[in-house]
């Protein structure tokens, strides 16, 4: 046990008092605090700026993020408003069946959903406000596997400030992009001046296309969506652990040699 006696205590105080930080902090004849409200005009430009195709707003206290708030304020505790943006992405590089054209569309748009948001909140670190940008995609909390394994679930944010509607294939359709998006957003510590609302209509037709379409029938006519059979199908290949479980389970001869 270490015991440090009153000189020692006044030593190390002064010692600190003259580190170079400490002096500039304590020379500082104004202390800036951090804004308690953003434009949301200077927002929204910035994330145009970056690249982002479209922009809206939502507070934290909103009741469609009732069942987000706890993830949310642990990943950024004091968290205000959720910026969410769109990153509009070319159709018929989507619409083509050959995988590596689309795999290729998904991933450069990943990458730009992820650079739009650092650099969102690198601006907003250079006023004062706390900011913080989850992954875009690929859910990387692996240690909740067979839970929320995702910091912020985009399309309901998305939803909620105004940049579409969900479909029933549980994707949100843009108003003007359509299908051909990704999403991403930003957790602000600070309140926007002003926030959106849901649009008013949705723009899925329901014309059972993607029901037709979806290579594991996962959507449903009557609406039913088969969650383990789209999340299953999609990340076979990129999350960690999964195909040396499947080999492990085909591989067993008994529940007791698994």
């Amino acid at each position: 046990m270490i015991f440090l006696c009153q000189k020692d205590v006044y030593t190390s105080m002064k010692d600190l008092n003259s580190h170079p930080t400490v002096r500039n902090l304590s020379s500082s004849a104004v202390v800036t605090l951090p804004p308690s409200h953003i434009s949301a005009s200077w927002l929204r430009q910035l994330a145009i700026e970056a690249g982002a195709d479209d922009v809206g707003f939502v507070s934290l206290s909103r009741t469609e993020l009732d069942d987000q708030r706890t993830d949310i304020l642990a990943a950024l505790p004091g968290a205000k408003t959720l910026l969410s943006f769109v990153v509009r992405m070319n159709r018929e590089n989507i619409r083509t069946p050959a995988r590596s054209t689309s795999n290729l569309e998904f991933h450069h748009s990943t990458d730009d959903a992820n650079e739009i948001a650092r650099e969102i909140v690198r601006a907003c670190e250079g006023i004062g406000v706390r900011a913080l940008n989850p992954s875009a995609g690929f859910p990387m909390e692996a240690d909740r596997w067979g839970e929320k394994m995702w910091t912020v679930s985009h399309k309901p944010v998305a939803v909620a400030a105004g940049l579409g509607q969900m479909g029933i294939h549980r994707n949100v359709i843009h108003p003007r992009f359509g299908n051909f998006i990704l999403l991403g957003t930003v957790i602000l510590g600070s309140e926007v001046e002003e926030e959106a609302r849901p649009i008013d209509y949705n723009p899925c037709l329901e014309c059972k296309l993607c029901v037709a379409a979806c290579p594991t029938g996962a959507i449903s006519p009557d609406g039913h969506f088969n969650f383990s059979a789209c999340y299953t199908h999609n990340y076979r290949e990129f999350m960690g652990g999964f195909t040396d479980w499947a080999h492990t389970l085909a591989n067993s001869r008994s529940d007791t040699d698994y």
